[in-house]
């Protein structure tokens, strides 16, 4: 199973106004909510999709997720990412790997190195993957390390992903589960489907429109549920066409010596962020894209985030922080200000 590294309850609740009894009541009778569910990648997945009739068993979208687990499984020792971690030279890539990687490396160069998928030995350095260090890391090991990190030890030529270092190794956890969510959006546009969302682990995909003929609301947390507001949920937007993910920090952290480390890691210094940055949520035109900023944006620091999602004319994002008191905050572009419902 694939885990995230970035924490998933930061988008904790799906809000459909086509959800409920008196909505099939109401509604035409040619058309209804069906909705599929399950476990995968170390979390759970919600797909809601309107139709005359169950066109989608549970069966083939576990077949799907199957054949994603067998590419990008850390957890699966024969995938094909775990094949290349283990290998000193190249690995005959399948189209899951091989777009995941090209992808990777586009939002790699457009974050300034800051989403990196080959960063995964210095997050072993720290203990955010499988080893547990008692402490931390000097200067020469993150030195040493940090060779055999960076995009430019990875080729794809041909059907082959290559390396140029034999301790290269990479971890796509950070934009795997957005890649799940846009592969199983296609398979419900190759089905006919056209008004649907996926969720997954909470990285989310809207198509379409909810049964009510309106854009599908998501809800996801604010500056002021760390602050200990009563409202779970702090924002709303409305979506259709277009992809959310989340990226998080809180939580999660790591005690070495007498500090707690982030388990956010800058690839190009190999240390921990410390940016004042507790989650950050985005909005593009896939998830795959999403998740991947997300990702970024959180090593980006704030100001940096929202001076490259403005760059973009179809990048959103949200960020929550904490202010040196201790106090919780959050900002936005105008972008990301354009789907949100008021309270």
């Amino acid at each position: 199973m694939l885990k995230k590294k970035a924490a998933q309850f930061f988008i904790l609740l799906i809000l459909f106004l086509s959800s409920g009894f008196i909505h099939f009541i109401s509604s035409p009778p040619s058309k209804a909510l069906f909705t599929l569910s399950g476990q995968a990648q170390g979390t759970t997945y919600s797909i809601k999709y309107i139709h005359s009739s169950a066109i989608i068993q549970n069966q083939a979208i576990q077949t799907l997720l199957t054949g994603i687990d067998e590419s990008l499984s850390l957890y699966q020792p024969t995938s094909l990412i775990s094949q290349f971690n283990n290998t000193i030279r190249a690995v005959k890539a399948d189209a899951h790997l091989t777009h995941v990687v090209r992808i990777s490396q586009l939002i790699n160069d457009a974050t300034h190195g800051c989403f990196d998928i080959t960063a995964k030995p210095i997050s072993m350095l720290w203990g955010f993957n499988a080893s547990m260090p008692n402490s931390v890391p000097s200067k020469a090991l993150l030195r040493q390390t940090l060779k055999a990190v960076g995009p430019h030890h990875l080729s794809l030529i041909r059907d082959s992903l290559i390396k140029d270092n034999p301790n290269t190794k990479i971890d796509c956890d950070g934009i795997a589960q957005g890649y799940t969510v846009d592969q199983l959006s296609l398979f419900l546009r190759q089905k006919g489907i056209t008004d649907f969302m996926v969720e997954l682990g909470g990285e989310v995909f809207t198509s379409g429109k909810n049964l009510e003929g309106k854009d599908w609301i998501i809800g996801i947390e604010g500056s002021d549920v760390y602050a200990g507001d009563n409202h779970f949920l702090a924002k709303k937007i409305s979506l259709s066409n277009l992809a959310v993910t989340t990226s998080g920090s809180m939580k999660k952290y790591r005690k070495m010596g007498n500090r707690y480390w982030s388990h956010v890691v800058d690839p190009r210094t190999g240390m921990p962020v410390v940016n004042g940055i507790v989650s950050v949520t985005v909005i593009a035109k896939d998830a795959i894209t999403a998740d991947a900023y997300d990702n970024g944006f959180m090593v980006m620091g704030i100001q940096s985030a929202l001076l490259l999602a403005n760059q973009s004319s179809d990048l959103g994002v949200y960020i929550v922080y904490v202010n040196a008191d201790g106090s919780f905050s959050d900002t936005s572009n105008a972008y990301f200000r354009r789907f949100l419902l008021p309270k």
